[in-house]
């Protein structure tokens, strides 16, 4: 079901090798979310995705928000506020 919903059905059977950038991310993205964890690391999970894609990731993140904690390390805070419930910003 995530190949489906990620569009990477139709490359199920092609070398990893192969994908662009964005499809890297979404097959990893995939992965991460694979067995429902309730603790999610991402680090720049927006990083080399197209608008759709990046909504996309929007929406899987917004339906775990209840069952699942998020630590999102992103160059573009304001894409996640809607979903944070705190915020720690790191500055050299």
């Amino acid at each position: 079901m995530l190949l489906e919903r990620f569009g990477l059905w139709e490359a199920r059977a092609d070398r990893v090798a192969s994908y662009s950038r964005g499809m890297t991310q979404r097959l990893a993205l995939c992965r991460a979310l694979l067995h429902e964890p309730t603790l999610l690391v991402l680090d720049e999970p927006f990083t080399a995705l197209d608008a759709e894609a990046a909504a996309l990731v929007d929406r899987e993140l917004a339906e775990r928000r209840d069952h699942a904690t998020f630590v999102v390390a992103t160059h573009d805070p304001a894409r996640v506020e809607a979903l944070a419930s705190a915020r720690l910003a790191l500055a050299a």
